[in-house]
């Protein structure tokens, strides 16, 4: 992808796409409306949190066709841009995914995850058609997730309490 005449920055132009059919939901999270703060104040962070979500529940769901580019380098201004790498990764399982010619097929990776965490959210807010801004819902579900996190620990920091099937 990226061979030695070619710039070396390439890969800071790289398209990292959403799904336009989103769009009412990004707007209703990332934009103040009726004077109510925005609960993510880049659109970039609620991408992030929406892959993290779709990894969560062990779902990719792949782009149509009309999607909105965001470049790779807007993630990387703060650093966001490891959590594509993150994901790929923890997906791939192997380091390669991370060289110059794999970062667009990681950039899937996170996208794909990132598409099925927007439904994800989606479906909570339509769950809690009460929550017109969102933030209790979302408030919410990453309450529960802290629980079963907790949950999952106590049970690796207490190894007889694992059931084990013989």
């Amino acid at each position: 992808m990226f061979s030695e005449n070619i710039d070396k920055q390439a890969w800071k132009k790289l398209p990292v796409k959403r799904d336009r059919k989103h769009e009412p939901l990004v707007d209703k999270l990332c934009f103040d409306k009726d004077g109510n703060k925005a609960i993510f104040l880049r659109i970039k962070y609620l991408m992030v949190f929406a892959a993290m979500v779709g990894y969560s529940k062990g779902k990719r769901q792949p782009l149509g066709s009309d999607g909105i580019s965001i470049i790779l380098e807007t993630y990387g201004t703060d650093q966001k841009d490891a959590f594509i790498y993150l994901l790929a990764l923890m997906t791939e399982k192997n380091g390669t995914c991370l060289k110059d010619d794999n970062l667009p097929a990681s950039i899937t990776i996170f996208e794909e995850y990132c598409n099925a965490g927007l439904e994800e959210i989606q479906l909570w807010l339509d769950e809690n058609p009460g929550d017109h801004v969102g933030v209790d819902t979302l408030a919410n579900k990453i309450f529960e997730q802290v629980l079963v996190n907790e949950r999952l620990q106590n049970k690796a920091d207490n190894p007889e309490e694992i059931d084990v099937d013989f």
